[in-house]
């Protein structure tokens, strides 16, 4: 087996033969390759990343005083079709809650309170914009849904019906007052 003298196996060795020159090369290769050398952002010169343009002052002015067209607009208000049907809904469920009652079943009528008449009130008030009288009769109905559900929570038959009778009755005349015209 021939052996290498010792001096031939050092890095001295390595470097003076050349060595050296080719291995900083290939990390050099190695370094382009896996995109190591490639600029930094720090690197770039004074003003080359602010390509900002901020909005002119006279730009808004002009957007603010422009005259609003409400034809252009996506949203016309609300569909007085789909409240029709909300509150008809609303009607008919309020027709359950006596029957519910008299059998007991407080949890089915909190759940109609919350569910299906959750929104009347929201209905309501915006059917009733620009009518005193009606914001009037919007209060009212809500009251008498506050008391069928403290009748459900005390258990009270009779305070859920007359609540109910109440809110029903309310409810017609409010229908009234707003599509009277």
């Amino acid at each position: 087996e021939e052996s290498v003298p010792l001096s031939y196996t050092s890095r001295r060795v390595f470097f003076k033969n050349g060595g050296g020159a080719a291995a900083s090369g290939g990390v050099i290769a190695a370094a382009a390759l896996f995109g190591l050398s490639r600029p930094l952002p720090a690197d770039a010169a004074y003003g080359d990343a602010t390509k900002v343009a901020f909005p002119s002052y006279i730009d808004f002015l002009i957007e603010k005083n422009k005259v609003f067209d409400p034809s252009t607009s996506l949203y016309k208000g609300a569909d007085v079709q789909v409240q029709l049907e909300r509150l008809l809904q609303a009607s008919k469920r309020l027709e359950e809650i006596p029957a519910l009652a008299e059998t007991k079943k407080w949890s089915q009528v909190q759940s109609i309170l919350t569910g299906p008449l959750g929104t009347l009130i929201q209905t309501m008030n915006q059917l009733s914009t620009d009518n005193k009288k009606a914001k009037q009769q919007v209060a009212v109905v809500k009251n008498d849904l506050v008391t069928i559900n403290q009748g459900a929570a005390k258990k009270s038959v009779d305070a859920c019906i007359q609540g109910t009778e109440a809110a029903s009755k309310h409810l017609e005349d409010f229908v009234k007052t707003v599509f009277e015209n």
